[in-house]
């Protein structure tokens, strides 16, 4: 699959994926020490930037790494990275479209992969296919909610349904049973606590050509497997005035706006209510380490405006409050919310 994906040149493979105790980073360089040269450096920007150096713009590098680490790393390195030939898989967390189209300016390719560290570390891979896909959804808001049954694109990935048995409960939480007898920890109706479903590939063509679309026409070289699709975890989010608020909702309106994009590292979201009882929704953000910029004027109609565009239950529920309701804080880097952080771990977007 490495070599389907990537061609045949011989492949410079850096994993910035958290090692040690956390079980990501250690799978991901077990699973590729076959595949060429490996580096396994954990999220550290400064190796980064000096494997770079040391090794030179000659290799081919697959990078690996959460999306957040690779964004502050392109955001900040001094290196001229169109010197470099790289491609780039990243996990953890969900990846927004803006930020995939951001991150292409530096990298050949973008890919996402699915899993998790407590099941398996590659369920899904993002397939031209599903980016295609995802991205007709976020044009195409009716045909997102057709497919899916809401309006903010999932992530979508397809996976070998031979190795891998995923149901879908009432709930919209996704339940997974590994099917390799070969497995050391077996996993049986396993539960994430991921939202989401699946759709054979038969049932997506379908769907597609009720919507006008040929499923043949969309990127290729297509293969058969079914389609897996994910909202995120269901612990993550924010609710407020009865709407849920997504990490990504706020991902999507920082990574679209082109300062934005480059000028915030961070942010989280809380919910809370004032001294008069009112629900109020605050967005921190954390501007960059050598922030020397301004930040867009407007920023609580900005975000205002951007979240009843991409969150369909937010639109519904502003009748029942006003624009001072969502509240922006914008603190230095690592100042605030943000101090204290552990670069070896995933962001925490939930205060």
């Amino acid at each position: 699959a490495m070599r389907h994906r990537f061609g045949k040149d011989p492949i410079f493979a850096i994993n910035a994926f958290a090692l040690g105790p956390w079980a990501t980073g250690m799978n991901v360089s077990m699973s590729l020490v076959d595949v060429g040269i490996l580096k396994s450096i954990g999220p550290d920007q400064k190796k980064l930037e000096n494997t770079l150096t040391i090794f030179g713009p000659n290799y081919r590098y697959l990078v690996f790494g959460y999306p957040p680490f690779i964004k502050s790393f392109v955001d900040s390195t001094k290196l001229d990275l169109t010197r470099f030939r790289m491609d780039l898989i990243v996990g953890g967390e969900g990846i927004s479209e803006s930020l995939r189209a951001y991150l292409l300016n530096t990298f050949k390719t973008v890919i996402s992969s699915y899993g998790a560290s407590d099941l398996e570390i590659n369920i899904g891979v993002e397939t031209p296919l599903t980016i295609q896909l995802r991205r007709l959804c976020l044009k195409d808001r009716n045909l997102c909610e057709y497919l899916f049954d809401r309006q903010s694109p999932p992530m979508i990935f397809q996976y070998n349904a031979l190795d891998y048995v995923i149901e879908r409960q009432e709930s919209g939480e996704l339940l997974f049973t590994i099917g390799r007898q070969t497995s050391a920890a077996p996993k049986i109706r396993y539960n994430l606590k991921d939202f989401g479903g699946v759709m054979a590939h038969h049932t997506l063509g379908e769907k597609l050509a009720q919507q006008g679309l040929k499923i043949d026409d969309l990127p290729g070289p297509q293969s058969r497997f079914p389609i897996l699709y994910v909202f995120g975890r269901a612990d993550l989010t924010v609710p407020f005035y009865g709407a849920k608020v997504y990490p990504t909702d706020i991902e999507n309106i920082i990574n679209a706006h082109p300062v934005l994009v480059k000028e915030i590292n961070s942010f989280q979201l809380s919910s809370y209510e004032d001294q008069g009882l009112n629900r109020r929704l605050r967005i921190y953000l954390e501007k960059r380490k050598d922030f020397e910029g301004a930040l867009p004027a407007g920023l609580r109609d900005l975000f205002f405006d951007g979240l009843c565009e991409c969150n369909q239950d937010f639109r519904e529920v502003t009748r029942m409050f006003e624009r001072d309701c969502v509240e922006i804080e914008v603190h230095d880097f690592e100042t605030g919310p943000f101090a204290g952080r552990d670069i070896r771990i995933k962001n925490k977007y939930i205060g």
